[in-house]
């Protein structure tokens, strides 16, 4: 599974990275630290799956997600904040996020949703 991480937080993109690449079956093949960057990156690189934060700078994760699944429905996003709650949730979801997590979940948690996402197609 190819996987682009969008974080402005280098050291949880470092964190996510090195959880992600320890797994034989997980391969990441970019980053991006604002929206922008992650729709240009998804575009080039073409990844089976974003992990979006939701507050990025330049464009946030929710419009980012929302132009993603416009022009590439078939990638996958996964939608982190360092917030949660039902309107964090319900906001994700209507911005096409497949699956919402709060930045503070368990690995457990976060590989199992990676790993529903490849199963699935979907996250």
């Amino acid at each position: 599974m190819r996987i682009l991480i969008a974080d402005d937080n280098e050291g949880f993109r470092g964190f996510i990275r090195r959880v992600l690449v320890s797994e034989k079956d997980f391969n990441v093949v970019g980053e991006a630290i604002d929206g922008e960057e992650a729709i240009r990156k998804v575009q080039t690189l073409q990844p089976d799956l974003v992990l979006m934060n939701m507050d990025l700078p330049a464009m946030d994760g929710l419009e980012a997600t929302r132009r993603i699944k416009g022009r590439i429905p078939r990638t996958s996003v996964i939608m982190f904040s360092s917030l949660d709650g039902l309107a964090f949730r319900e906001a994700s979801a209507r911005s096409g996020a497949d699956e919402f997590l709060p930045k503070f979940a368990p690995l457990s948690m976060i590989l199992a949703a990676v790993r529903r996402s490849s199963s699935t197609g979907t996250a």
